[in-house]
């Protein structure tokens, strides 16, 4: 009989995307989002390896200063850091009555 290597890798972290087994999840995470692109309010469950645990609680305490200085690096380098987000698909009606959920652009242009 073959020996299975896949066995016991029922789960994946949810940042990096590595099958994990069951005592390898470092952190999870439940409750509830939002998700702004799409408009929709939903519950989700989000399982992460040790790796991204890390990363997570690191910029998680990184101040805001850092995390503006981070940014301000990365768009010097070129990186796009802030894509321009599209709601030609948005409902009108959601759009009327929740004009703080456009970009700054979008503001006035009669979407």
């Amino acid at each position: 009989m073959p020996v299975t290597l896949t066995l016991g890798l029922n789960q994946k972290c949810c940042d990096c995307g590595i099958a994990l087994y069951k005592e390898e999840i470092a952190y999870e995470i439940r409750g509830e989002f939002i998700d702004y692109i799409e408009h929709q309010p939903g519950e989700i469950s989000i399982l992460l390896c040790s790796g991204c645990r890390e990363r997570l609680i690191h910029n998680t305490n990184i101040s805001q200063g850092d995390a503006i200085m981070k940014r301000k690096l990365l768009e010097a380098d070129g990186a796009k850091v802030s894509p321009k987000l599209d709601f030609s698909y948005a409902e009108d009606e959601f759009l009327k009555d929740n004009l703080d959920f456009r970009a700054p652009d979008d503001v006035g242009n009669g979407i």
